[in-house]
């Protein structure tokens, strides 16, 4: 019954040659100055073509901003963003009153309010910071 099934045995004597080790690429540190430089050069050429394009057409989207509004907010679930508006442009005072302008939460309510709110109102409300006639606190 052996003759249908082969049956690997250890005394056949085959043995496999042990694989040859992988060739040796030079590392960043056997490399002089110059080859390093040089291949910085070409690491820094191919991303900028990657992300550019090779005529640099990619680039001109690639530097355009993103116009983006306020997301959602339960608070205004109605299609009048008037309040919604009105309070972004008061949490954004507070919010460097509180954290200072460079703070991210203040400048995501400034983006806020700016993507909300006419700007004849934006005009007319900072006149009114300004002279001290404000109706908040901050």
């Amino acid at each position: 019954m052996n003759w249908l099934f082969p049956v690997a045995r250890a005394d056949t004597g085959m043995e496999e040659a042990p694989a040859p080790p992988p060739p040796s690429s030079p590392t960043l540190a056997s490399l002089s100055a110059d080859e390093l430089e040089e291949l910085k050069n070409e690491v820094i050429n191919e991303v900028v073509t990657k992300i550019a394009g090779e005529d640099g057409s990619k680039l001109e989207n690639f530097l355009e901003g993103e116009m983006v509004s306020a997301p959602y907010d339960v608070r205004f679930p109605n299609k009048n963003q008037a309040r919604h508006c009105f309070v972004r442009f008061n949490e954004y005072y507070k919010c460097i009153h509180e954290r200072g302008e460079d703070h991210a939460r203040c400048q995501f309510y400034q983006s806020a309010y700016q993507s909300l709110c006419p700007s004849d109102w934006l005009e007319n409300w900072t006149e009114l910071r300004e002279q001290g006639l404000w109706i908040r606190k901050y």
